[in-house]
C-alpha cells in the first residue's frame, strides 16, 4: 500500500538520457512540487513504464498513485518521493528503461533490489539529489556508468550480486555524500580508483568478490570516518600500504584471498578501534613487529593469517588487553616462531 509523508523531502532529479525532460521548474529555479502537471506527469511515467499497468494482478489501481500503488510513497503535497515495488509481486525485467526517472523531481530513494533487472544500467545525465540506490541482485551486465558521478547528494549505492564487468569510474569519488558503497559481487576489473578518497564521509567500503586488481591505493587513508573495508576474493597486489592507519575508525578490515604482499603496516596499529582483521590467503611474508602491536587492541577480537605462504615469524608476547580474542596461524606453510613467551 502506497503511503504519504507528512515531512518535506529533498528535491531530487533523476533523468535518462534519452527520454525528454519531465522536470517542471518555477520562476525561481526550484521544482514547483504542487503544479498539478507534474503530478499528472508522474502517474503518465508510471503508467507507462508497464512495470504495473502490465501486470493483471494490479488492475485495480487508480489513476493517483499516492492512493493504493504498491511502492510508491509521497510526501505531503502528493509528489513522489520513494519508488520501490514489491519484490515478491512484482518483476521489472528489461523494462528497468523504460522509467522516465526525470518525471519524478522529488524522489529521494530507488530500491529495485531482487526485481530481474535486465541489461545495462541506464546512463544518468542530470545530476539528481536522489539519496539512496539499490539496485542489488539482479542481471545487470556492462559497466557502471561514470555518469554515476553527478547524483551529488547520493549517500548509499549498492550494485551488489549483479554481472557487472569494466573498471570502476573514477566518477565515484564525485560522490561527496557517500556514506556507503557496495560493489560486490560482479566482474568488475581494474585497479581500485585512487579518486575513491574524494568520498570523505564513506563509513562501509565493499568491493568483496570481482576481479579488481594493481594495489590498494594511498589515498584510502584520506577516509577519516571509515570502519569497514573489504577488498576479499579479488587480485590485488603489493603491500598494504601504511595510510590505511590513517582510517582511525576502522572495525572491520578484510584483504583475505589475494596476491598482498610485503610486511604489514605497523600504522595498522593506530586503527584503536579494530575488532575484525582478515589477512589470509595472501604472500604477506613478516608479522614480527605487527604482533606486538595488536596486543594493544582494546576492542580486537577476530585475527586470521592463515594461508599465507610467506608467513615466517610472529611475536605476540605483549599481553592482550582482553581474552575474547581468535587467532588463526593455520596452513603457514614456512611458518619458523611463534613467541607468546608472555599469556594473553
Amino acid at each position: 500500500m502506497a503511503s504519504i509523508h507528512y515531512e518535506p523531502k529533498l528535491v531530487a532529479i533523476l533523468s535518462i538520457s534519452f527520454f525528454f525532460s519531465c522536470i517542471f521548474v518555477s520562476s525561481t529555479g526550484l521544482v514547483a512540487a504542487l503544479d498539478p502537471a507534474l503530478l499528472v506527469s508522474e502517474g503518465n511515467a508510471l503508467i507507462e513504464s508497464g512495470w504495473w499497468s502490465d501486470n493483471s494482478s494490479y488492475s485495480y489501481l487508480s489513476s493517483n498513485p499516492c492512493m493504493d500503488w504498491p511502492g510508491i510513497v509521497c510526501d505531503r503535497a502528493g509528489s513522489i518521493t520513494e519508488i520501490s515495488p514489491p519484490p515478491e509481486s512484482l518483476k521489472v525485467g528489461n523494462k528497468f528503461g523504460k522509467m522516465n526517472f526525470s518525471c519524478f523531481p522529488n524522489l529521494v530513494r530507488l530500491d529495485l533490489a531482487n526485481r530481474d533487472l535486465i541489461g545495462s544500467i541506464p546512463q544518468i545525465s542530470t545530476p539528481p539529489q536522489l539519496r539512496y540506490l539499490n539496485l542489488s541482485s539482479n542481471n545487470l551486465q556492462g559497466a557502471l556508468p561514470g555518469e554515476i558521478g553527478n547524483m551529488k547528494n547520493l549517500e548509499s549505492l549498492d550494485v551488489s550480486y549483479n554481472r557487472l564487468n569494466g573498471p570502476i569510474p573514477l566518477e565515484i569519488g564525485d560522490l561527496k555524500n557517500l556514506e556507503s558503497l557496495d560493489v560486490s559481487y560482479n566482474r568488475l576489473n581494474g585497479p581500485i580508483p585512487p579518486t575513491v578518497g574524494g568520498s570523505a564521509k564513506l563509513r562501509s567500503l565493499i568491493f568483496r568478490q570481482n576481479k579488481i586488481n594493481g594495489s590498494i591505493p594511498l589515498e584510502i587513508g584520506n577516509l577519516k570516518n571509515l570502519e569497514t573495508l573489504d577488498v576479499s576474493y579479488n587480485r590485488l597486489n603489493g603491500p598494504i600500504p601504511p595510510t590505511v592507519g590513517g582510517s582511525a575508525k576502522l572495525r572491520s578490515l578484510i584483504f583475505r584471498q589475494n596476491k598482498i604482499n610485503g610486511s604489514i603496516p605497523l600504522e595498522i596499529g593506530n586503527l584503536k578501534n579494530l575488532e575484525f582483521l582478515d589477512l589470509s590467503s595472501n604472500v604477506i611474508a613478516e608479522l614480527e613487529k605487527f604482533g606486538r602491536i595488536i596486543s594493544e587492541f582494546k576492542q580486537y577480537q577476530w585475527f586470521n593469517s592463515s594461508y599465507n605462504e610467506q608467513f615466517e615469524k610472529l611475536d605476540i608476547s605483549r599481553p592482550f588487553q582482553q581474552s575474547n580474542h581468535w587467532i588463526n596461524f593455520s596452513y603457514n606453510e614456512q611458518f619458523e616462531k611463534l613467541d607468546i613467551s608472555r599469556p594473553f
